[in-house]
């Protein structure tokens, strides 16, 4: 059984999130979020591999909320001559949206659907390890049926 605990927003660090996956299953355990603010509960799933057909990972730049939050920390900027602490809040709080507006997504085709785990950028290496996980997993899950593999190897001499 191979585990993978990561962070599921910038702004909520702490918050984790862990996949675990073995020879049978991919159980997923994430933290809800309102707005990416606010946790609101778990999300526990449990995906038999014989319903998964594959897994990929993307990165994401998502234009809208970095336009925004450029526009907010730009207004922050200004605003630090006339309140320092305001203006360097609101500063801080349009560079972290900015910086969730890159986010990792792990794909997971699941019975002909697509199951997503959106992470910030700073966890892809975490991601890539666990999509290596879940295609070796599959790999693995294909090999054990297939009869040719299992009377090739049987003729093979010792």
């Amino acid at each position: 059984m191979n585990k993978v605990v990561f962070s599921i927003s910038l702004i909520l660090f702490w918050l984790k999130g862990e996949i675990e996956v073995d020879s049978r299953f991919v159980k997923t355990n994430l933290t809800n979020t309102i707005l990416g603010i606010i946790p609101a509960g778990r999300d526990q799933q449990s995906i038999p591999l014989k319903n998964i057909s594959g897994s990929m990972l993307s990165t994401k730049y998502r234009f809208k909320p970095m336009i925004v939050g450029l526009f907010v920390a730009l207004f922050g900027f200004s605003a630090i001559a006339s309140s320092f602490l305001t203006g360097l809040i609101v500063f801080a709080f349009g560079v972290c949206i900015v910086l969730s507006s890159v986010q990792t997504t792990l794909r997971i085709e699941k019975s002909g659907t697509h199951y997503e785990i959106q992470v910030p950028f700073f966890e892809k290496s975490k991601m890539q390890v666990l999509n290596g996980l879940i295609q070796n997993a599959l790999a693995a899950d294909t090999d054990k049926t297939d009869l040719n593999l299992f009377f090739n190897q049987k003729k093979r001499p010792i």
